[in-house]
């Protein structure tokens, strides 16, 4: 397609594409097309906007497990980053948690049991 006829950009890879914003069938059938290029992109839209208004890292990460981001490094840099975000946080979170159980070790009578055992 020309250039002059790509008159939208993908809100996650920054592709120019074409959208006819008067077709009923746009509108109708394919409002991601508003949004992004492709429907892959478009699932990536959806788990990074309910990210932003949820703050809930473990769905954005299961929603975004089910994506395509073989294309991430070419991903806009916002956008790029907000992915690394959520699936760095889960596992840092994950990886956090079991350290603390690992130096933590056992639980250890406490002070007022050891002196009943004296």
């Amino acid at each position: 397609m020309e250039e002059y006829n790509k008159n939208a950009h993908c809100s996650i890879c920054g592709h120019k594409y074409h959208i006819c914003s008067s077709c009923p069938e746009q509108k109708k059938f394919r409002p991601w097309r508003t949004v992004t290029d492709t429907i892959e992109h478009y699932k990536i839209y959806m788990a990074i906007h309910g990210y932003t208004i949820t703050k809930d890292r473990e769905t954005a990460k299961t929603e975004l497990q089910n994506c395509d981001l073989s294309g991430l490094e070419n991903f806009n840099p916002e956008i790029k980053a907000v992915i690394k975000e959520i699936l760095a946080e889960s596992r840092t979170k994950g990886g956090a948690k079991l350290k603390k159980e690992k130096q933590d070790g056992p639980p250890e009578l406490g002070e007022d049991k050891k002196a009943d055992t004296k």
